[in-house]
Parts: structure tokens; sequence; C-alpha cells
């Protein structure tokens, strides 16, 4: 995570953690972050395709001029930018862990905005890892943006969860005898 305030959200999320696992929803406070929520947004996973806005910052809802809530933070992405956003959110979620990205907003007169965005898993109140806090992270001014709204979102960067032997079985190294494997090893 790049921005100070990716890395403050991320720092903050660490704190919540319960022996490594998932902080639940309900130990984010908002105060804790107040000086982030403009940007902070929380989604929750309705299924694989579904990554629905429970919560979204003004920053964001202002960059969009939309709101958010009740929405597919999926339908933010067109093609494959949407399968490889849905891929890093799932493994997020799947691993615990989090990831982050490197997008671009574009507005109809072409003015681009790079943001980062971080997913952060968190766990629901049924106990299951259902929820992400996120941070939509501008890492440029948003001046160009006044009074034009965000209408396309594309990716640039991705940065999945640190999780090689889950997200890629068989490449993982083994620790007790030095020897790594690599993709076209048998």
């Amino acid at each position: 995570m790049r921005h100070a305030q990716s890395q403050a959200l991320h720092a903050y999320w660490q704190t919540r953690r319960q022996g490594g696992a998932a902080p639940h929803r309900a130990d984010i406070e908002p105060q804790d972050i107040a000086r982030l929520l403009g940007y902070v947004f929380i989604l929750w996973r309705a299924d694989p395709q579904h990554h629905i806005f429970r919560l979204a910052g003004t920053h964001l809802c202002d960059l969009y001029q939309r709101e958010f809530r009740e929405q597919n933070f999926l339908s933010l992405w067109q093609g494959h930018d949407r399968i490889h956003v849905q891929t890093v959110l799932e493994a997020s979620i799947t691993g615990a862990a989090p990831a982050s990205m490197i997008a671009r907003a574009t507005s109809l007169d072409m003015h681009q905005l790079p943001v980062e965005i971080s997913f952060l898993p968190l766990r629901g109140p049924s106990g299951a890892i259902d929820r992400t806090l996120g941070l939509f992270q501008p890492l440029d001014s948003t001046e160009a943006f006044k009074g034009r709204p965000a209408v396309r979102t594309t990716l640039r960067e991705i940065h999945p969860p640190a999780l090689p032997d889950r997200i890629f079985p068989g490449l993982a190294i083994d620790i007790g005898t030095g020897a790594q494997k690599v993709a076209n090893d048998q």
C-alpha cells in the first residue's frame, strides 16, 4: 500500500485482529478512523459476483456523483478488469488477508485520476468473513473532476493478498528442505 492513508487504515485493521484472524465489523470504530471516513467503504459479499456497498464515504460518492449504498462494487468495472477485481476481492476474503490495487477513474471529458483501492477483510454478524473494509484513495488532486463525474474505472495494478501457497498451489517454498517448486516442476 503506497498512500499514507492506505497504510494508516491497514495499521488500524492490524490492531483490531484477534489472534491473527480478521476483525469483526463491530470492532471497527468510526471515530478511530475519522480522518479517513470520506474515502472509506464497506462491502458485503452476497455471492462471488456481488460485493454490495453497505457504506461509501462522501469523497467516493462525490467523485462519481452518485450514491453507492446497496450498489454492487463490481459495477464500477468492465470486462477483464471486473474479473480481476472480483478475483482479488475473493482472494482477500478467502485468505483473510489484505489486498490492494491501483486504478484510474476517468471522466467523460477524459480527465483521469489515479486511485489506490485497499481491501481489508472483516467478519460479519455470523462470524464468517463476508465483509470488506476498503479505502478508495485518490493519488492526485481531484480538482479536475469538480462538476464532472467519474464514469469509468480501469485497473492499472493488482497487489493480491500475500498467500502464494493458497492462491497458486505448488509454488510455495518448502522451508524444511530449502527446495523451491516452480511452475513447471512435477
